[in-house]
C-alpha cells in the first residue's frame, strides 16, 4: 500500500514541473494511476469504466487545473505575438506602403507616400510608349512628339488610403493599375499613328494583309499545298489609337498589341475560311487540272512546253468547278508563235556588189499557225486524266509518271525558212544559194553555193500606185510551164512561170518588151504590172536555177 501512494505523488510533480508536456500516455496513465513500467492487467489506451476509481476528486482537480494553466499560458503568447506584429506594422508602415506594394509596373514597397510619387514622376518625366506588333513590327511614341504631360492623381492618393484602412497581418503581394492625371495631343498622336511604318508599311516592314486558309501552288513542290490561315499585319487604325490611349492615360510604358485575348479586334481579319473538306476537294480539283506538261518540239530541236506553274495561273476553282482564264492561254499562245515567228523581219545581206544593205518586209520566214497551236493548247488543258494518274504523279514524280501527263504536239507552221535560230533570227535563210534582185539596177543576180552562178537584165513593175514590184525578203513559192497572166483588162499566157509573191508577182519571159532598147531606166515607163519581165531565154534559165522556198530578195 505504501509503494502505491508513493507513484501517483511522484506523478503530480513530474505534471507540475513538465509545463504540459503531455502525451496521450501520459493521460492515460494519470487517468488510470497505472505506472508506465510497472505490468497491469490493462495496456495504455485500453478504455475500462474502472480506471478513475483509483483517483480521488482531488487530484483530478489538480490536473485540470494544470492543463487549464498550459492554454492559458499559449493563447497569452499568441495574443502577445499578434500585438507585436500590430504594432509593428502600425510603426514601420502607418505611412509607407505595404511589403509586396507595385504600381503601373514600379515597386514602392516600403516607400513614403510622397517617395514613391517623387519616383514615377521621375520615371515619367522621358516619358516613351513602346508597341510591339506582329511580324516583329516595333513603334515607339516620345512623350515629347504628342505633348505628353504626366501628373499624379487623387486616385493615388486615395489607393494609399485605402491600403492602410485594411489590416494585414501577414505580407501579400499586390499589383495596382491606375488612370494618373494626364494630357496628351490626340491630333498629334493621331498623326504619328497613321504616317508610322505600322500602318503605312515601308522597305523594312511590309503590310501584309489576312488570308484565309486556302489551296495554293508551290513553285517549290509544282502541285498545289495547303496554305494556312495568314493573320496579316494590316492595323485597324481607330482600334490601335484606343488601345494606345488607354496605356497614356494609365502611363504604361509597353504596349504588346500580338496579344489576341486583350486585342482580338485590332487587325483586320479574314473576310471567310472555307471548312477543310472543301480544301480537300479544291487541292485534288486544282491538282488534276494543273499536273500536265503540255510540249511542242520545234525545227532546231529545242521545246515549248506549257509547265502546272503556267496552268496554275490559268485556272481558278469557284463552286467545285475549275475556270479558264481565256486570255492569258491566247496570251501565252500568241508570244508562242511570235518567239518563233521570222516573217516580216530586218535583215541584213550582202549585195552583188559587196554592199550590206538592210531587206525590211516580205514573207520569208517562220511563221507558226497561230489558230491551230491554241487549239492544240486548249485541248490538252482540258482533256480528262484520271485521278488516279495525277496522285501517282504526287506521290511519285518520277519520268514514268511525267510521262502519262504529258501531252505532245506537232508543231503547225504557216510558214518555214531554210533554218531555225531563235539566238539571230535573221540568219533563217540559206546565204549560199539564193536570188537577188535589183530595182535601181534592173538586174537579177542568182547565187549558188556562195559564188554568183547567173544574172541578167529584167524590167520590173512600172512605180505607180497599183503597179510597183514589191521590195522585201520573199521565197519561190512555185514554178509553171505555163501560166496565164491575169489583170483587170488583159489575160496573158506564158511559160516559164515562177511565182515570188501570192499577190501575183513572178518571174516569166516577156516577148513584148522592147529589149532591143533596154535600160536600167525604161521600167520608168515601160513598166509591168509588177512582175519581173525577163528575155525568154534568161527566163528558161531562171526556171531552171531556182528552187522551191528558196530566198529572194528585192530591194
Amino acid at each position: 500500500m505504501k509503494k502505491r501512494n508513493r507513484k501517483p505523488k511522484q506523478l503530480e510533480n513530474n505534471a507540475e514541473n513538465t509545463s504540459g508536456n503531455f502525451t496521450a500516455s501520459t493521460a492515460e496513465a494519470i487517468n488510470t494511476g497505472t505506472p508506465w513500467l510497472e505490468d497491469a492487467p490493462g495496456q495504455p489506451g485500453d478504455k475500462d469504466e474502472d480506471s478513475f476509481s483509483g483517483i480521488t476528486p482531488k487530484k483530478k482537480r489538480r490536473v485540470h487545473k494544470i492543463l487549464l494553466g498550459f492554454l492559458g499560458v499559449t493563447l497569452f503568447a499568441a495574443i502577445g505575438l499578434i500585438t507585436a506584429a500590430i504594432a509593428y506594422q502600425k510603426i514601420y508602415y502607418g505611412n509607407r506602403w505595404y511589403q509586396g506594394t507595385s504600381i503601373d509596373g514600379i515597386d514602392v514597397s516600403g516607400q513614403t507616400l510622397e517617395d514613391s510619387k517623387m519616383k514615377l514622376r521621375k520615371k515619367y518625366s522621358d516619358y516613351a510608349l513602346v508597341i510591339k506588333g506582329r511580324e516583329n513590327g516595333s513603334l515607339t511614341i516620345n512623350g515629347d512628339d504628342i505633348g505628353y504631360q504626366f501628373d499624379i492623381s487623387s486616385n493615388y492618393d486615395q489607393l494609399y488610403e485605402t491600403q492602410h484602412q485594411a489590416f494585414r497581418l501577414f505580407p501579400a503581394t499586390n499589383h495596382y493599375t491606375l488612370d494618373f492625371a494626364v494630357s496628351y495631343d490626340k491630333d498629334k498622336l493621331s498623326e504619328v499613328i497613321l504616317q508610322s511604318d505600322f500602318v503605312l508599311g515601308s522597305d523594312s516592314y511590309k503590310i501584309n494583309l489576312p488570308e484565309a486558309a486556302t489551296v495554293k501552288f508551290s513553285k517549290e513542290k509544282q502541285q498545289y499545298i495547303y496554305v494556312d490561315e495568314v493573320k496579316g499585319n494590316k492595323i485597324i487604325p481607330d482600334k490601335l489609337l484606343d488601345a494606345i490611349d488607354e496605356c497614356l492615360r494609365q502611363a504604361q510604358t509597353t504596349l504588346d498589341i500580338t496579344d489576341e485575348n486583350k486585342y482580338p479586334d485590332l487587325y483586320e481579319t479574314a473576310t471567310s475560311n472555307t471548312d477543310k473538306a472543301e480544301l480537300d476537294k479544291m487541292l485534288k480539283t486544282c491538282n488534276n487540272a494543273a499536273l500536265r506538261y503540255i510540249t511542242w518540239t520545234m525545227e532546231n530541236g529545242g521545246k515549248e512546253e506549257i509547265t502546272p506553274a503556267k496552268i496554275s495561273k490559268w485556272i481558278t476553282y469557284k463552286n467545285g468547278k475549275i475556270k479558264y482564264k481565256k486570255k492569258a492561254i491566247e496570251k501565252w499562245v500568241e508570244n508562242f508563235c511570235l518567239k518563233y515567228k521570222t516573217v516580216g523581219i530586218d535583215r541584213k545581206v550582202k549585195t552583188h556588189n559587196k554592199k550590206t544593205i538592210t531587206i525590211k518586209g516580205g514573207d520569208y520566214g517562220w511563221q507558226l499557225d497561230y489558230d491551230k497551236t491554241l487549239k492544240q493548247a486548249n485541248k490538252a488543258l482540258k482533256a480528262a486524266i484520271e485521278p488516279s494518274v495525277t496522285n501517282s504523279f504526287i506521290e511519285n514524280p518520277s519520268k514514268s509518271n511525267k510521262k502519262a501527263l504529258t501531252f505532245r504536239n506537232k508543231v503547225n507552221y504557216l510558214n518555214t525558212a531554210y533554218q531555225m535560230d531563235t539566238e539571230n533570227p535573221e540568219n533563217d535563210w540559206d546565204r549560199k544559194n539564193y536570188t537577188e534582185i535589183s530595182l535601181k539596177d534592173q538586174k537579177v543576180y542568182v547565187y549558188r553555193k556562195g559564188k554568183r552562178v547567173f544574172s541578167c537584165r529584167c524590167i520590173t513593175g512600172r512605180p505607180v500606185e497599183g503597179r510597183k514590184t514589191p521590195t522585201g525578203a520573199f521565197f519561190i513559192k512555185e514554178h509553171r510551164e505555163q501560166y496565164t497572166l491575169t489583170g483587170a483588162d488583159y489575160k496573158t499566157p506564158v511559160t516559164n512561170w515562177v511565182r515570188i509573191t501570192w499577190s501575183g508577182t513572178g518571174f516569166h519571159p516577156a516577148t513584148w518588151q522592147p529589149w532591143s532598147r533596154w535600160t536600167k531606166d525604161l521600167y520608168l515607163t515601160k513598166g509591168s504590172h509588177g512582175c519581173i519581165n525577163l528575155e525568154p531565154k534568161d527566163a528558161a534559165k531562171i526556171y531552171q536555177l531556182t528552187k522551191y522556198r528558196e530566198f529572194v530578195f528585192i530591194y
